[in-house]
């Protein structure tokens, strides 16, 4: 018999997940659910069994959430350094001088152009704010991995459990 709630649940999709954008807007990625649940490494202790596993659910809820936004955040890196690319190339192919042009004068011209420097400094905070996720996820990982070892050790402290945990 299956469950009456799987009956009702709409269908999730890859393109649910990482968005159907091409560029997400990453600085507005919410986190306050992340850092409240990082804030309990500093101010709580588990007085219980349940509380230690309330944590762990807590983390893994997070991990579920940040590896969304990697995902949305990486699909925006590449997507931007496509972009750069493309304007780089149509830049060097559109640069003309009445002095003789270069290799390396139409590159430089490239780099120079308004549009790639934009692109080139949002690809930065793109970088910039997949680093700070990977680092948020890992150290999410990490907890999730403190409290589970701290629930393993109140069921075999206080409850006398000694199965597989």
């Amino acid at each position: 018999m299956q469950d009456k709630n799987m009956n009702t649940q709409t269908k999730v999709t890859v393109k649910d997940i990482i968005g159907s954008e091409a560029e997400e807007d990453f600085l507005n990625f919410d986190l306050t659910e992340i850092q409240k649940v990082l804030s309990h490494l500093r101010d709580d202790n588990p007085v219980d069994l349940a509380h230690a596993e309330h944590f762990c659910q807590e983390t893994l809820r997070c991990a579920d959430i940040l590896s969304e936004f990697l995902a949305k955040i990486t699909k925006t890196s590449t997507y931007l350094e496509n972009k750069l690319n493309i304007v780089k190339n149509k830049a060097i192919v559109d640069f003309t001088s009445e002095s003789k042009v270069t290799a390396d004068i139409r590159k430089a011209a490239s780099e120079s152009n308004p549009e790639v420097e934009a692109l080139s400094n949002k690809i930065s905070s793109v970088k910039g704010a997949k680093l700070a996720l990977e680092k948020k996820y890992e150290i999410i990982i990490k907890s999730h991995h403190h409290w589970k070892d701290i629930a393993s050790g109140l069921r075999k402290t206080v409850l006398g459990y000694v199965g597989n945990v």
